[in-house]
């Protein structure tokens, strides 16, 4: 196992590089992670709106209990009583609604008349939707008794629309495993992602450079007077490639798993992993290309990083595709990344695992299992005539 044990001793001499990608995607998925968490629960809390009154009615019953009712939705603010002051206090936010009560609005309103109150408001104002809603609640439950009880009185009318609007429902939705599978896919989606920039730079740093020193010509020639055949030197570097590949995947399955939130694992996670080994599989016949192409270590490192970043940023490990262009997405689609990406977004997105349903994201791992016969077939053509040369 003399190839074997070589391909280790040279794979050493690059970790630090490797860990210094893997240190950083760990931060960036920690950081993600934290971020998450700290989003699993949401709250929301009525705000106040800071409105004005301006009342031309008299003051009765009826108004008083209209007021108490939007007093739980809005803080009553003074204003001048003059049209510029109005209008001042709405450009400089000092209200964002105003309500205007017309003379005789009581009156005809408790007749079953048509009139309605006067409002001003901040354009496009949303907080004041609030106030809107309650103004209407109230009276449109006071019109609704004033219609099958035409003789109720002021102080009656306000009692009963009051006690009807404070009766609240609460309902419960159980919807924590639901919510628990979405949190997980969508952390892993993020993760897997974004593991595709780490796994291309990695396995080209660690594997061309290993393929590189195996076929520099003068070990060739060495290697062909040893009394170990051809043969078994690649069996050997094939199964070596292969340990490195498994045991980098499985401490990164791991590191998911551990900083997972939810620490969840369900089928479409277990899909997450199918894919992440077929594109390992692409990435590393690329790696294996690129290391009996080059002929520099220095040329090793700067593909490393431009292929890597290059690959990362126009097929959507880094940007959602979503939000990429159509033609960056199609030149993309020349990659295996471009796929992988698609198939990790269609796992996220997936709730049943009817064959209709899986067959699409099947048939993205099958273009990266393509590209990477692709790959190797470009790769032995080169090795043979390499082989050739060391003659």
């Amino acid at each position: 196992m003399q190839a074997f044990k070589a391909y280790f001793r040279i794979l050493k001499k690059q970790l630090p590089a490797i860990l210094i990608y893997c240190a950083l995607f760990v931060g960036i998925t920690a950081i993600s992670a934290s971020n998450q968490k700290g989003n699993g629960s949401v709250q929301f809390n009525l705000t106040k709106v800071p409105i004005a009154i301006d009342n031309n009615d008299t003051e009765n019953e009826f108004i008083e209990g209209f007021l108490q009712y939007v007093e739980k939705y809005a803080d009553f603010v003074e204003l001048k009583d003059s049209d510029e002051a109005r209008s001042d206090a709405l450009f400089f936010r000092e209200v964002e609604y105003i309500i205007t009560i017309p003379e005789g609005f009581t009156e005809e309103f408790l007749a079953g008349g048509e009139v309605s109150l006067m409002k001003q408001s901040i354009p496009d104002s949303t907080v004041a939707i609030s106030v809107d809603r309650a103004v209407n609640n109230y009276l449109n439950t006071a019109q609704t008794y004033l219609k099958y009880m035409p003789e109720i009185s002021e102080k009656e009318l306000n009692k009963f629309v009051l006690q009807n609007l404070s009766n609240e429902t609460k309902v419960s939705i159980d919807r924590y495993q639901k919510e628990e599978k979405e949190n997980t896919n969508s952390y892993y989606q993020f993760f897997f992602n974004t593991l595709a920039y780490v796994i291309v730079c990695c396995f080209i740093i660690g594997v061309s450079t290993v393929m590189l020193s195996f076929s520099n010509i003068d070990i060739r020639r060495r290697n062909l007077v040893t009394p170990i055949s051809n043969r078994k030197i690649n069996l050997q570097l094939i199964l070596a490639n292969f340990i490195f590949v498994m045991g980098f995947l499985l401490l990164f399955l791991f590191a998911g798993y551990l900083s997972n939130p939810d620490k969840g694992i369900n089928t479409n996670t277990i899909l997450f992993w199918v894919n992440i080994f077929t594109f390992a599989l692409t990435v590393l016949s690329l790696s294996y290309l690129i290391g009996i192409t080059v002929k520099s270590k220095k040329a090793i490192s700067a593909l490393s990083t431009s292929v890597s970043l290059g690959l990362a940023f126009i097929s959507g490990a880094f940007v959602p595709q979503e939000f990429l262009g159509e033609s960056v997405l199609k030149v993309a689609s020349f990659t295996p990344t471009y796929w992988y990406v698609r198939a990790n977004d269609a796992i996220a997105a997936l709730t049943s695992f009817r064959w209709d349903d899986i067959y699409e994201i099947l048939g993205f791992m099958a273009i990266q299992i393509g590209f990477a016969a692709a790959i190797i077939s470009i790769a032995l053509v080169v090795s043979k005539r390499k082989s050739q040369q060391a003659y």
